[in-house]
């Protein structure tokens, strides 16, 4: 039987593809009343000799810095300049208002999570364990000749995803 759900992770590399499955991810959220959580995995693997190299010409405390920074700039392309409370309800009412909806019966919980880790699936596992979410939703890319592509983040997520996972195409 089909659990109730009260909690999705909306798994984005922050494209432009991604939008749709946003769109997505709050009206589930609306319809369901369901906690919203926005997840966003940095690939923190750089091939080991580059980064050697990178230490051995910058020192460790410069290719520290440059990581924290790319990280910092990662959580900042996911909450711009604005706390996510306040990026959160302007994403509820723009939805909203497209939908036509009253933006006061979109209240659902949101909260944003950063991840640093290599293994996207696992990490994206992780996070829904960790959450108890309900479901996951991922967008899809366009891919060879204009068609929709499934990549190797998303078949590794339906691989190892024990909860149901929505896959929504861009457009």
């Amino acid at each position: 039987m089909f659990k109730e759900v009260e909690s999705i992770l909306f798994a984005t590399n922050l494209s432009e593809s991604c939008r749709p499955a946003l769109d997505a991810a709050i009206a589930m959220a609306t319809r369901h009343q369901a906690e919203l959580v926005l997840l966003h995995v940095i690939d923190r693997e750089v091939p080991g000799q580059i980064e050697e190299h990178f230490k051995a010409v910058l020192g460790e405390e410069k290719w520290a810095a440059i990581k924290l920074e790319h990280e910092q700039d990662a959580r900042q392309a996911l909450i711009g300049k604005m706390s996510s409370d306040k990026l959160s309800r302007k994403v509820i009412q723009r939805y909203c208002r497209d939908a036509g909806m009253d933006p006061d019966a979109c209240g659902f919980a949101w909260r944003e999570v950063v991840a640093l880790n290599s293994d996207i699936a696992g990490t994206i596992v992780s996070q829904c364990d960790g959450n108890n979410c309900d479901m996951i939703i991922m967008g899809s890319r366009k891919g060879f000749l204009g068609g929709n592509s499934v990549g190797s983040a998303i078949k590794a997520v339906l691989r190892k995803s024990k909860i149901p996972v929505l896959v929504v195409p861009a457009q």
